[in-house]
């Protein structure tokens, strides 16, 4: 393990990054080709990825820059991506699950479930799942799940998964984000000896558009207070740059450091009971093999 971790440099490597045509997922994807790594990013706007494809390439000289359509909030979506990176790319070596909505009423998902639980958790929860077999054949590689501090106020209720009754935007993106830390710990329990490491990542309270469904007082309390972009990503990047995190999994960062998370996200028999919940919205999409 320690010379795995001696020879690790994201040179060269394939990344993929969900949500890099703004925000944090851009500036990560951004730093990730100006230090050589062949970057692939999830896109819904083919104009929108053009344009910061365009300027990515410009900005780091760094040629293998891509986007592939995906709309995660479609399971179908999210398969059909997957197919076409397989295409395409015979390895991945860094998997960021970046992207986010925080919607301040209740929708539905293209699959019918409340969309901050589908695309927030279920999302990277399918991605991931489904380009294991190429990080495994890839591996040392590394997974992750962009989380937040809201989720300590997160509760996993699983009769309110999806707050039919009474909905509350911020009780929803909490739950969702803690369900990505229990989903970050269980993985890395069940990833142990491949290869692959798993770690969640606090970026701070950043300017995002993810704020941008709130009331517009709200938005500028936020904005008034938040980091930059650029601030944002640095857990991001280092965790998927670092020799120092080589060997450690299963952890949550802020600030670049391994940090206590909330008591729930700690509790395994939570997390397993997720994992298998989480199997049952799946399934259409998810061979057992690839679990």
């Amino acid at each position: 393990m320690e010379e795995r971790k001696s020879k690790w440099s994201i040179r060269g490597k394939t990344c993929l990054i969900t949500g890099a045509t703004s925000g944090i997922g851009k500036v990560t994807a951004m730093e990730l080709a100006r230090r050589g790594a062949n970057i692939v990013c999830t896109e819904r706007n083919i104009k929108k990825a053009e344009k910061v494809k365009g300027e990515i390439i410009s900005k780091t000289q760094n040629l293998n820059i891509d986007f592939l359509e995906c709309d995660l909030s479609s399971f179908k979506s999210i398969k059909n991506f997957v197919e076409s990176f397989k295409l395409k790319y015979s390895a991945l070596h860094v998997l960021i699950n970046d992207a986010g909505v925080w919607n301040a009423k209740r929708k539905l998902s293209e699959d019918g479930i409340e969309n901050t639980f589908a695309v927030n958790y279920l999302a990277p929860f399918l991605l991931t799942n489904l380009l294991l077999d190429v990080m495994k054949q890839s591996a040392p590689a590394r997974i992750i799940n962009v989380s937040s501090e809201f989720h300590r106020r997160g509760k996993i209720d699983f009769d309110k998964l999806e707050f039919k009754k009474h909905y509350n935007s911020i009780q929803a993106y909490s739950q969702s984000k803690l369900a990505l830390i229990l989903f970050t710990k269980i993985l890395s329990r069940r990833l142990k000896g491949t290869g692959i490491t798993v770690n969640a990542a606090h970026p701070g309270l950043v300017k995002t558009e993810i704020f941008r469904d709130l009331p517009f007082v709200l938005k500028k309390a936020i904005h008034l207070f938040a980091l930059t972009n650029e601030e944002g990503a640095k857990t991001s990047i280092y965790l998927a740059t670092s020799k120092e995190v080589s060997n450690i999994s299963g952890e949550y960062f802020a600030r670049e450091k391994i940090t206590k998370s909330s008591d729930e996200s700690y509790d395994i028999e939570k997390a397993k009971k997720l994992w298998d919940v989480s199997i049952e919205y799946v399934r259409e999409y998810i061979k057992n093999s690839e679990i």
